[in-house]
């Protein structure tokens, strides 16, 4: 192969990458594969290919193109991406050992063991995701390594660790999901006043955030203060108002209120947006038991 064909190769290559930055995915491909049928053993092109047949979700050709770089060059990027491909094809034992290939090759590569972090966490084996993200803290005690420690922890249900690990993290502002994450620790653990408090704080930072306010409605009415958590329900609404969880919510508010026109109404529209929402049909299914035992 000339330097010329070589060079229109990583020309190609890095027009594709451009373009696929862009998410102008067809001319992307269009250029990798261009690139390809001129130097079929250009790494960087192959990782590259990898990369955007696993966003495009053709998992399988991924996994080629990743192993093709990998024949030609062990890189722990590559394995670390091929790993990744691996994970969403649902191959988690391969998927565990070339993240453990990476660490072990390359242990400087951090990348690799915040990857098996995350395996570890998807598929339930917390303890060793807290052994790996400890291990990942001891070299580098960074913010985003303890936050994803603080999520294995409430997974765990492990309430005062996750929130001992959140007091030692900065909140100098615009940090709405660390208080996020406090609350709900703190509402785990019926301390009301607490959770109040922090789900504030994060809606404060983030006033439109429907999972937040969410939480400081279920706060209120874990009270017993039905008409704030409600209001708050309401308020979300109208922040999304198709939304069948929101509707579902309020729906089951009003029932417990013992307003049951009301909450069919909110179960009616939550069915007619999510025919299939499955919390709106069994509390539809109760209200209509409860009404033909009536009759």
């Amino acid at each position: 192969m000339s330097i010329m064909e070589k060079e229109k190769a990583v020309a190609l290559n890095n027009e594709g990458a451009r373009h696929f930055l862009n998410q102008s995915f067809v001319k992307a491909e269009e250029c990798y594969l261009k690139a390809y049928a001129i130097d079929p053993d250009n790494i960087s092109l192959l990782n590259n290919m990898g990369l955007f047949y696993q966003q495009q979700k053709s998992i399988s050709k991924a996994i080629n193109y990743f192993e093709k770089a990998i024949a030609i060059t062990v890189k722990p990027h590559f394995l670390v991406n091929l790993g990744n491909a691996l994970s969403m094809d649902g191959n988690y034992e391969l998927a565990w050992k070339k993240y453990l290939e990476a660490s072990e090759r390359f242990p400087e590569h951090e990348n690799a063991k915040v990857s098996m972090a995350k395996l570890a966490t998807h598929i339930g084996k917390l303890d060793q995701a807290v052994h790996l993200y400890q291990s990942i803290l001891e070299s580098n005690p960074s913010e985003k390594h303890k936050v994803q420690l603080v999520k294995v922890y409430m997974k765990m249900k492990a309430w005062e660790k996750a929130i001992q690990l959140l007091n030692t993290l900065d909140f100098d502002g615009g940090e709405g999901e660390l208080w996020f994450l406090v609350g709900q620790c703190e509402l785990q653990l019926k301390n009301f006043g607490l959770a109040l408090k922090y789900f504030k704080s994060a809606l404060a930072e983030e006033p439109d955030n429907t999972s937040f306010r969410h939480y400081l409605a279920i706060t209120y009415l874990g009270m017993g203060n039905v008409e704030d958590g409600l209001d708050q329900l309401k308020k979300n609404e109208r922040l999304a108002p198709e939304n069948p969880a929101i509707l579902t919510d309020i729906g089951i508010v009003y029932l417990s209120k013992g307003d049951v026109e009301t909450a069919s109404n909110y179960l009616k529209k939550a069915l007619n947006i999510a025919p299939d929402f499955k919390k709106a049909l069994y509390y539809k299914s109760q209200i209509n038991s409860a009404q033909q035992k009536q009759n």
